[in-house]
């Protein structure tokens, strides 16, 4: 009887040992069939989001501006937030075209895209962001005796446009919830097709301030 019991016992151990081994086996298959990716949920963890009004004050073709807008976006790792922005231009910037039937013009322009910002050493009271815009706009330019607010205008021409604005902050953690920033940067426009204005006309630097809420 007693030799029936330790068979039966050594039968069952080896039953067990030979299921954890094809456990092991299986668990190694999966591990070696699974893809691989640069970020996975260790490396790469959502850690806030926020949304920020911006004003922006700069000049376009030479006339002093405002553009007014914002930014939206989630923070990963409490460094890097990748989102969308954008930014219109909300006063008249009025410029002379040289050109007898429209002696005088008017600019409207606004962008937006994708937006990017780096921040370091976020928990510090103060500390510095580097943002940066990549989008595309549009701009037109009609004439100064019209009214476009109020869609009695005529327009002259419009163009497409490219626009990279890359840029920096100091930022100012005033609440847990809410953040102003206090920055600069310099508005690239390219690949516009306009008579009267230029690439250049419309590139500037401007101060910007934005007004951060969110959860950081």
């Amino acid at each position: 009887m007693k030799k029936i019991f330790t068979l039966l016992l050594l039968a069952l151990m080896v039953q067990i040992s030979f299921a954890q081994e094809e456990e092991k086996v299986e668990k190694v298959k999966n591990e070696s069939e699974e893809m691989n990716t640069i970020f996975t949920k260790d490396n790469l963890k959502v850690t806030g989001g926020y949304i920020t009004p911006v004003l922006k004050t700069g000049n376009v073709h030479e006339d002093a501006s405002l553009l007014i807008g914002g930014r939206i976006g989630m923070t990963f790792n409490e460094k890097f937030t990748l989102g969308l922005g954008g930014y219109g231009l909300v006063n008249n910037s009025n410029f002379d075209t040289g050109n007898t039937l429209y002696p005088e013009a008017r600019i409207g322009m606004g962008y937006g895209g994708l937006a990017m910002e780096y921040t370091f050493f976020s928990n510090k009271k103060v500390h510095f962001t580097i943002p940066v815009l990549l989008g595309v706009g549009g701009v037109y330019v009609y004439d100064d005796v019209d009214d476009f607010f109020n869609n009695t205008w005529d327009e002259i021409e419009n163009s497409a446009a490219l626009v990279i604005e890359p840029g920096v902050n100091v930022e100012f953690n005033l609440f847990k919830f809410f953040r102003v920033d206090l920055g600069a940067s310099y508005r690239l426009v390219s690949e516009t097709d306009l008579e009267y204005l230029s690439d250049e006309d419309l590139s500037d630097f401007t101060i910007n301030l934005g007004f951060k809420f969110g959860f950081f």
